[in-house]
């Protein structure tokens, strides 16, 4: 079976531990395809932690050129969690 193709939306420390539980295996079938941050400052923070996964300021962006198919929405806690 295929993965799901998942955008993230948002940065903070569950989306770090979202991403390794899917990379653990924990969560099966599937694999995030991009991270929709609008704020280029957390932008290199997010490339640091995983270069490997392409990050967008323009959800839309995202959506159409990594053919999203589902998208988690985490909204950040009173600062951003590294």
């Amino acid at each position: 079976m295929r993965n799901l193709r998942l955008g993230i939306v948002g940065w903070n420390a569950e989306v770090k531990a979202y991403i390794s539980f899917i990379e653990d295996g924990l969560i099966q079938e599937v694999q995030v395809v991009a991270i929709y941050i609008p704020d280029s400052r957390v932008m290199e923070e997010v490339q640091a932690y995983y270069p490997f996964i392409p990050v967008y300021r323009d959800y839309r962006e995202m959506i159409r050129q990594q053919r999203v198919e589902a998208v988690l929405s985490f909204h950040p806690s009173l600062q951003y969690s590294t």
